[in-house]
């Protein structure tokens, strides 16, 4: 791995984005109607924060996804007795499973370290930023999951708007 004012960086291998397109359904391979809540959640997902030094922390993650936030995977880190929550778009961690993918404070893309695939998650904050990786085979596993409940493109009849309107109508008021 070598190292630049950037931060950490790894030759991105893997399969070739014709084969990474292989993980995720295209829309007829799932439902296309909603059929009730889905809410599917991941094994525990071994993430490694990469420091400076090359030094790594280890800790696990789990991976949750509801067709009622049907944009959205969200990742709850537990580091001792403590949990952080942080969300991501779906579709940018399908995109950075096939390419680089993402600007600004969030970037994703794979890289192969040790022989392992991984899926590399850089968080940027002003001169500071973190990378978290996590073995690619059990990310792209869940988001295959994900996809056969709601599939690319039908998240849009998932969502459950006259609910949404009366929840913002009722707090408005």
């Amino acid at each position: 791995m070598s190292q630049d004012s950037t931060g950490p960086r790894d030759q991105a291998v893997g399969p070739q984005p014709e084969d990474r397109r292989k993980l995720i359904p295209r829309s007829g391979e799932g439902t296309d109607t909603p059929r009730g809540p889905v809410v599917i959640s991941s094994e525990p997902v071994p993430w490694r924060l990469v420091v400076p030094d090359d030094r790594t922390v280890l800790f696990p993650g789990d991976l949750c996804y509801k067709s009622a936030d049907p944009y959205a995977v969200r990742i709850t880190f537990r580091v001792d007795d403590d949990t952080m929550d942080w969300v991501f778009a779906r579709a940018l961690l399908i995109d950075g499973l096939l390419e680089p993918a993402g600007v600004g404070d969030v970037v994703i893309s794979t890289c192969r370290r040790n022989g392992v695939d991984t899926v590399q998650i850089t968080l940027k904050a002003h001169d500071v930023y973190a990378v978290l990786e996590a073995p690619a085979r059990m990310i792209a596993a869940f988001l295959k999951q994900t996809c056969q409940a709601v599939p690319l493109g039908t998240e849009h009849h998932h969502l459950n708007l006259d609910r949404l309107v009366a929840r913002l109508v009722q707090n408005v008021g």
